[in-house]
């Protein structure tokens, strides 16, 4: 279930805390998750779910960014719940280890969007039947989870670069949208944050889970700085068209299919955006 749209920014913020819902929403983040999970302590669970299926019963349908939900693992009530909202745009489901998860899921809520988070060495090891999972539009990585599940000590920041690869490729296997690179717990060195965002990209990554409105300013404006990458995709494209599907040389450089294939995938990145 491919997703046209290729969000910049997917901004998480805490279900228990309402007073920060419309704050979210100004940070001008492309999507904002409520998170009914990891940022929520076990005792707060109900009261958040309430505080959630209220504000979004409040909010005016396609207005704004994407609004979506992170439930608990396996709470189908939640899902329940949330999926009679009309402001709802998905759910991330995570600590997803299998395609049944997913599809139980969907079952519940068969027209809203679904985001599997892969936290696990189990999850990693199914990411084709997850990502080809009913609903499912983009993978996420959730990268501390399954740090700790491996016994992964990360200090330079590519050690789960092969884990990263894998579901860049899953997810282009699967038909889906690129997906969005993990959170990183950065939130006071912005430069160290873009590096690191600009390093996802050149993964395959497309935009970023952010859990400060600052790093989605970052993201932001690195996206806005691709504007000349976007404005050579098109250029290349158009030439393409009076060559027939023949390779060809453009601009110093040789354009086959492949680079075509690129040249597309950036102008669709940026109409997504």
């Amino acid at each position: 279930m491919a997703d046209p749209a290729l969000p910049r920014t997917h901004l998480y913020v805490p279900g228990d805390r309402p007073d920060r819902f419309d704050k979210a929403v100004a940070a001008g983040a492309d999507v904002v998750i409520l998170d009914l999970e990891d940022a929520v302590a076990p005792d707060g669970k109900q009261p958040a779910l309430e505080a959630v299926t209220g504000w979004l019963a409040s909010r005016p349908t396609a207005a704004g960014p994407q609004l979506w939900v992170r439930v608990n693992r396996g709470a189908l009530d939640e899902v329940e719940v949330l999926a009679r909202r009309a402001a709802l745009d998905g759910l991330c489901l995570p600590k997803v280890e299998s395609a049944a998860e997913v599809e139980a899921v969907h079952a519940l809520a068969p027209n809203v969007r679904l985001a599997p988070l892969v936290e696990s060495a189990v999850g990693v090891a199914r990411l084709s039947g997850i990502a080809s999972a009913a609903g499912v539009v983009w993978l996420h990585l959730g990268e501390l989870d399954l740090a700790a599940d491996l016994g992964m000590t990360v200090s330079t920041g590519d050690e789960l670069d092969a884990v990263r690869t894998m579901v860049v490729v899953a997810s282009r296997a699967a038909g889906l949208a690129a997906p969005p690179a993990p959170v990183s717990p950065e939130v006071a060195d912005m430069d160290r944050f873009a590096a690191s965002t600009l390093r996802l990209r050149n993964l395959g990554f497309a935009g970023r889970a952010c859990i400060h409105p600052r790093q989605v300013e970052v993201v932001h404006r690195l996206a806005a700085a691709r504007a000349g990458d976007v404005a050579w995709a098109r250029r290349v494209l158009v030439e393409a068209c009076t060559h027939d599907g023949a390779a060809f040389v453009f601009e110093g450089s040789m354009i086959d299919e492949a680079v075509l294939r690129r040249a597309r995938d950036i102008v669709a990145g940026d109409a997504g955006a």
